[in-house]
């Protein structure tokens, strides 16, 4: 029966038909088949989600989305630019610093590629980075979203095996602070040789200007 569940999926999955119909069908056909009380579905769901670790999962999810909508987002990317900007290659290693630090608040790597990339990105493209080049930056600085505390792998893979979480996140603190570096002179070696990117005086005014903006955000991640 079991077999015929997974084919009929398969057959499913192949024409087209939306994934959560395809669930729902396996989920009552295994109901079916090893009968198990309905009434009992929703009081396992409850009893597993029951948990104040996994409960920070979606509030840090949450408070990247505010984050992003409230425009944090692309102040710390213009604060990450007022570091670097002076530096060949300055914009995609401001790209990446910009994801490490939104990393450090919303825990994921999704968010922090989709975040950061769509503010980036075409200003990358615009100073005359390659375009591959341009989201392969985007892409490879969301990556520490799962390395960076707080970072929802470690709160899911903690909770399952009963590791302290915060021994988790300590652990992951300097492996993504060095990701993050190695990136950068990566990002840097490529402008350089290839004359990416346009150069930005260092002005300690424009520094002073957007380090308000950030700071909210800087302050979120120390929380």
């Amino acid at each position: 029966m079991i077999t015929l569940l997974t084919l009929a999926a398969v057959t499913l999955f192949a024409t087209g038909t939306p994934l959560m119909l395809i669930i729902g069908m396996w989920v009552i056909g295994m109901q079916l088949i090893f009968d198990f009380p309905l009434a009992n579905v929703g009081s396992s769901m409850f009893e597993g989600l029951n948990s104040f670790a996994l409960l920070a999962a979606p509030l840090f999810i949450l408070t990247g989305d505010l984050i992003s909508a409230g425009g944090l987002a692309r102040r710390m990317s213009d604060f990450a630019l007022a570091i670097l900007g002076w530096v060949r290659g300055g914009l995609g290693m401001a790209s990446l610093g910009a994801c490490g630090m939104f990393a450090a608040i919303s825990g994921s790597n999704a968010a922090t590629t989709a975040t950061i990339g769509s503010i980036t990105y075409p200003t990358m493209v615009k100073q005359g980075y390659d375009k591959n080049f341009s989201a392969a930056t985007a892409a490879a600085g969301g990556t520490v979203g799962i390395i960076i505390p707080p970072s929802i792998l470690f709160i899911v893979y903690g909770y399952l095996i009963s590791l302290p979480i915060s021994e988790l996140f300590l652990a992951g603190i300097i492996p993504g602070i060095l990701m993050v570096a190695v990136m950068m002179i990566a990002c840097y070696i490529v402008s350089r040789r290839k004359n990416y990117g346009q150069i930005v005086p260092f002005d300690l005014s424009v520094l002073r200007q957007t380090l308000p903006g950030a700071s909210i955000g800087l302050f979120a991640i120390f929380i």
